[in-house]
């Protein structure tokens, strides 16, 4: 989810006014000062202690990249007294300042791991009226 902004602590996700799916702008281009992207991803019991790569980028609606890309890899363990076959689930929260738009329209943050897509967090940006 897109957020003013998030963080994690002690494994814990904190949001600050999350959910939102619209950057209002006066004019293109334009600069958002802040944003957050806050992400949970599903480790199936088999995945971990392996290094899981994964590439987070900003697209438009024609899957052009616009920049920011974030290469990164979560290695995540078994809690203790898991049961077999139990998920895990490690939060990320990433933060992006001043972030420019160039026009209008549907962008979305993609996330994918090898050849496969992961998540997609669309938003649009408008000039408000």
């Amino acid at each position: 989810m897109l957020a003013d902004a998030a963080r994690v602590e002690s494994g814990k996700l904190y949001i600050h006014g999350g959910t939102w799916d619209t950057i209002d702008i006066g004019s293109v281009p334009a600069v958002h000062p802040t944003m957050a992207l806050a992400l949970v991803f599903r480790i199936e019991y088999n995945e971990a202690l392996a290094d899981i790569p994964f590439v987070v980028e900003l697209v438009d609606e024609d899957d052009r990249p616009l920049g920011p890309r974030i290469e990164g890899v979560i290695n995540a363990g078994h809690p203790p007294r898991t049961r077999r076959g139990t998920p895990t689930f490690q939060p990320l929260a990433m933060t992006f300042n001043m972030t420019s738009f160039d026009h209008e329209g549907g962008y979305r943050f993609k996330v994918t791991s090898g050849e496969d897509e992961l998540a997609s967090i669309p938003f649009r940006v408008r000039t408000a009226t």
